[in-house]
């Protein structure tokens, strides 16, 4: 009967397919002894090949060791490939500044999607069930959580997760584990009250059935059901809009139009800023719903540049009209090259930017009209020695097509660059001539004219 009903889950969810490899999560409690030996018994009817992973965190000493041991018996026993491993948790902990349960969360998934790659397998199981579903939402319930989090666990989640027991009850689980006669062990930290989870489960839930809702359990995985088929609604839909409002993506950066991200409903907007973040920081870890405020305060100020730092080295600017949310860098040092004669090329360390310089007869050199990253120079007008550096209070240069000169601080402003990128831009002098703003704009005083006879061209990549 109980081996019935996981198999209906399985189906409802399209768990498994047939020839599927499963590495089998597997502590040694009831639950996921009660998911090994399902699995293990309908392998031959999926066409399974299962692994077992049991990873020993490393918190409690002697006790950890025996269960690692009572799960690699029991994979030889069941004639099973294994993977037992030790990592050290709680020093971890202290280096990543989790709490030991979101530690341990971190390092267990890890160790498991490892042993996933190593064993060419589709999927992972784990042994969550119906109670463990209520507890996390009433988790995130009096945590203060948006729909994803009140969702609960989906039965099925990215990367191959699945979950074959959520519509089981720990009743049931146990009554299976009895009748079978299936050995478990018990963890002595499930009955420490410090907790949450677990106040939960011995405290609070036994008072709310008995006083208030003796389907409490039932109730709470209903109500995350509908909230989890709302929010991948929901989702969707900001999905498909953050592709529209984005200006621009690369490996640890997202730009985001500012004025497109207005024009969205609320909900839109916070889903929208969750995605952006989630893509550049690679999860949503200690990211609140006041942190995506906080984002939307800087959007709406008046103010054209505003900034923000939030956890883990995310640092999120408004700039004009772009939001700009990214990984934490450090700002180059000030760089200083100089030359008595026109070098070939010049590699900027600092900034990872390399200048090439060549000069070429005017008369057959024909100039384009628009290409930032090349500058065309009167080589009769340029001046040595040539220098090479990062900006300076005071700097000021005529820009190509201007009759006054401008600070390059108000140049900046004016091309509306954001200040932390301001101090990656080479200022290439001739003299004490400002003749290009590299990536950007010439000097007019030294623009090539029908005149000019020899070309400086300097290109930079």
């Amino acid at each position: 009967m109980f081996v019935g009903k996981v198999k209906k889950t399985i189906k409802k969810y399209r768990m498994l397919e047939s020839g599927d490899r499963v590495i089998v999560g597997v502590s040694g409690g009831p639950d996921s002894m009660a998911l090994l030996y399902v699995l293990n018994q309908i392998k031959e009817e999926y066409n399974l090949v299962l692994k077992v992973a049991h990873l020993n965190h490393g918190f409690r000493g002697k006790e950890a060791k025996k269960e690692a041991q009572f799960v690699e018996d029991t994979a030889k026993k069941l004639e099973l490939p294994f993977e037992v491993k030790t990592f050290d948790v709680p020093a971890y902990k202290k280096k990543s500044s989790l709490s030991s349960q979101e530690a341990a969360r971190v390092i267990r998934y890890q160790f498991l999607e490892d042993v996933k790659e190593q064993f060419h397998a589709s999927k992972i199981a784990l042994g969550h069930n119906t109670d463990d579903q209520a507890e996390t939402m009433m988790m995130w319930l009096l945590r203060g959580s948006g729909l994803k989090g009140l969702g609960g666990m989906p039965p099925v989640r990215e990367g191959g997760i699945i979950r074959p027991l959520i519509e089981a009850t720990r009743e049931e689980i146990e009554t299976f584990i009895k009748a079978e006669g299936i050995p478990f062990v018990i963890d002595s930290s499930n009955q420490k009250t410090k907790y949450l989870r677990n106040r939960l489960r011995h405290e609070v839930f036994p008072l709310l059935k008995k006083n208030y809702n003796p389907q409490l359990v039932k109730s709470l995985v209903q109500t995350a059901s509908i909230l989890r088929t709302e929010n991948e609604y929901l989702e969707g839909i900001a999905e498909d809009a953050l592709k529209k409002i984005l200006v621009s993506k690369e490996k640890e950066s997202v730009v985001i139009d500012v004025n497109g991200l207005l024009a969205l409903p609320l909900a839109i907007q916070l889903r929208c800023l969750r995605g952006a973040l989630e893509q550049v920081k690679g999860d949503l870890r200690r990211i609140t719903f006041t942190h995506l405020y906080d984002i939307l305060k800087i959007v709406g100020s008046d103010m054209p540049n505003k900034r923000l730092k939030l956890p883990q080295g995310i640092r999120v600017e408004k700039s004009y009209q772009k939001l700009i949310i990214k990984l934490h860098q450090t700002e180059p040092s000030p760089f200083n090259y100089q030359f008595t004669s026109v070098p070939d090329r010049v590699r900027i360390e600092e900034i990872e930017k390399e200048m090439i310089f060549e000069i070429v007869e005017g008369s057959d050199h024909k100039i384009p009209k628009e290409n930032p990253h090349t500058a065309y120079l009167d080589n009769e007008k340029v001046l040595m020695p040539l220098t090479i550096r990062s900006a300076k209070p005071g700097d000021k240069f005529q820009p190509l097509g201007m009759k006054g000169k401008r600070k390059i601080k108000d140049f900046f402003i004016d091309e509306k660059m954001p200040p932390e990128e301001r101090k990656c831009v080479p200022l290439v002098f001739f003299g004490d001539v400002l003749g290009w703003v590299g990536g950007m704009r010439i000097n007019h005083r030294l623009r090539v004219t029908k005149a000019t006879r020899k070309i400086l061209k300097i290109e930079i990549k």
